[in-house]
């Protein structure tokens, strides 16, 4: 009886190892898998990350994150940044009669998240143009933190491509720390009066910062070459690029001044020759306010 018993229970032992070794290698199998649809997964997130137009660039869409929808979601305080402005760039070439260049040639010049900092009441916004014939007419619009229209001016274009810059009156509440304070500006190309659907447009945020007492005395003793390492210091967009264009303008043999526009584009990842162009007139919005 005893002899029976323990071949018994080596035999269910036996069953059991053999068992959990036929086991292993479905587990080594799953796993596999596993990984393999995760690399798999991991290549269509790059695929579709490779596909995201630059939005610096031209484009009809001008789509805004209304109030309301905003109210959806308060603890997300990136979403004016996100939803709100489209592009700096266009997202598709297009063969407009009336305008007659390509709309990748209008470029605002700012960072990728489409936010550019500033102190100033009177910033300038600068951008990269098209020769755009003087029939044409350019469109910039302001509108504030709760999407309350500021100003809304026209102009002719210039017939010349170059860097044009557009300096703006003073802003309300420039000067505020309220992250809220953010301004959507847009400007538009008017290739068709007749359809604004056919617009190029570009557009972006500006979001007004305020530095302590200390930094303000550094910049207002700083020279020029100090004053454009401060504003890079301190994340001034506006400032620093404006300060680099003046230079451009005024020295426009300075090699140095033209280096350091092309890293700034550079560092956004813009076209760096595009700070080889010219830069055109400023034209000069007065905001009524």
């Amino acid at each position: 009886m005893l002899n029976q018993k323990s071949i018994k229970i080596t035999t269910r032992v036996m069953t059991l190892v053999t068992l959990a070794l036929l086991s292993f290698p479905n587990i080594g199998l799953t796993q596999t898998t596993n990984t393999n649809n995760d690399g798999n997964s991991n290549e269509e997130e790059e695929s579709i990350v490779g596909s995201i137009p630059d939005r610096r660039k031209g484009g009809a869409s001008r789509s805004l994150t209304t109030p309301q929808d905003s109210k959806d979601d308060e603890n997300n305080e990136n979403e004016e940044i996100v939803q709100a402005p489209q592009r700096r760039k266009p997202a598709a070439s297009r063969n407009d009669s009336q305008c007659n260049f390509n709309p990748q040639e209008l470029v605002a010049l700012i960072p990728e998240n489409l936010q550019g900092k500033t102190t100033t009441s009177s910033p300038t916004l600068y951008f990269s143009v098209p020769a755009i014939a003087a029939n044409i007419e350019i469109e910039f619009v302001l509108r504030g933190p709760q999407d309350e229209l500021i100003e809304k001016q026209t102009f002719s274009g210039k017939g010349r491509a170059g860097i044009m810059g557009l300096k703006l009156g003073a802003v309300p509440d420039v000067s505020t720390t309220n992250p809220n304070s953010s301004y959507h500006w847009y400007l538009s190309v008017i290739c068709n009066q007749g359809d604004r659907a056919d617009d190029i447009v570009v557009e972006g945020l500006l979001q007004p910062v305020v530095l302590d007492s200390n930094q303000q005395q550094q910049l207002a003793t700083a020279t020029s070459e100090q004053r454009i390492q401060l504003y890079e210091t301190h994340d001034l967009w506006h400032e620093k690029l404006d300060a680099l264009a003046t230079i451009k303008r005024s020295q426009p043999q300075d090699y140095q001044a033209s280096q350091e526009l092309r890293q700034l584009l550079q560092s956004v990842r813009l076209d760096p020759s595009i700070g080889e162009k010219p830069l055109l007139d400023t034209q000069i919005l007065s905001l009524n306010h």
